[in-house]
């Protein structure tokens, strides 16, 4: 058997690592978007499909747009206080009806009627942050750990409260005067609101609703056209573009450090001329003494 000899001198190592340098080189580092486009000019390329779904992004514009809205529509934030009802109750237990007891029934299930819609107190339905609350705003009302929004016009104010209270009550004693029968028995006392407003909480959502709108309107499914070939690029279609732009590029392309990528593509190529030089080793390593063939393979290997 033929003994097989390494190679020795520095023309048969030095092509290889030229080569070895020109894969390194040569291998792609990031994907490009290879279409040039503008807003009011046709579309010169052929019909682009979405190669997969991707996200409309909005533009700066519409972004500053939807923060300063977010930023002048405040919701207040109310915490719900159940105690207030059962103080209400408590109370009433203690007020002498004389000869109409019946009436602390109906008093008692207007104040349960009451409590349940809610109550607010005048001085909390205007705030420097939100301003002025009327019939048609909404506010959030915690209850039993959850927040729902809840229309203001189902709301009662504490003055509201007072006089569905003393309709009831006179009512009930139609021969009376129902103000002076309320303020005899301190029935308009046992009212308190029990819709607390929240200002760190009504903050921290007018701060989260400004800073964390969505940066994306709808979505391109894949296979989806973008664009038709000749068709005039729109400012819609510009949109639709520069976010497939944007995702093609992080989609497919590295976003680690790039001395990672660096090290990646010296491996591999690293890898490649190691094969061909084992190859040739192996295969036929007389290849080495044949100056010229030994370079042909090479370039062949190269392009």
């Amino acid at each position: 058997m033929e003994k097989m000899n390494f190679p020795k001198g520095f023309r048969i190592y030095f092509p290889l690592i030229l080569l070895f340098l020109l894969l390194v080189f040569l291998m792609p580092r990031s994907p490009k978007f290879n279409y040039d486009y503008k807003k009011g000019s046709p579309w010169m390329y052929e019909t682009l499909l979405a190669q997969f779904d991707f996200p409309i992004l909005k533009t700066d514009a519409q972004l500053l747009s939807e923060r300063a809205a977010a930023g002048s529509s405040v919701i207040p934030y109310f915490r719900n206080d159940p105690d207030a009802a059962i103080r209400a109750e408590k109370a009433l237990l203690s007020v002498d009806f004389g000869d109409n007891p019946s009436a602390k029934n109906e008093i008692s299930g207007a104040i349960s009627s009451i409590y349940s819609k809610g109550v607010l107190d005048e001085s909390s339905t205007h705030d420097p942050l939100y301003g002025e609350l009327g019939p048609d705003d909404v506010i959030y009302v915690q209850k039993d750990k959850r927040a729902v929004k809840q229309p203001v016009s189902e709301i009662y104010t504490l003055e509201h409260a007072r006089k569905r209270l003393g309709d009831v009550v006179a009512a009930a004693f139609p021969e009376d005067d129902s103000d002076s029968l309320c303020t005899t028995l301190g029935l308009k006392d046992l009212l308190v609101p029990n819709l607390l407003f929240d200002r760190q909480t009504t903050e921290q959502l007018h701060e989260e609703s400004v800073n964390y709108i969505s940066r994306s309107q709808g979505v391109v499914r894949s296979g989806q056209v973008i664009v038709s070939e000749g068709e005039i690029v729109t400012a819609e279609i510009e949109q639709i573009l520069d976010s497939y732009k944007v995702e093609y590029e992080s989609n497919l392309g590295y976003n680690g450090p790039r001395a990672f990528q660096w090290l990646g593509n010296v491996f591999i190529a690293f890898s490649l001329v190691l094969i061909l030089f084992l190859a040739i080793l192996f295969c036929n390593y007389r290849i080495f003494d044949q100056y010229n063939k030994y370079l042909y393979l090479l370039l062949i290997f190269a392009i």
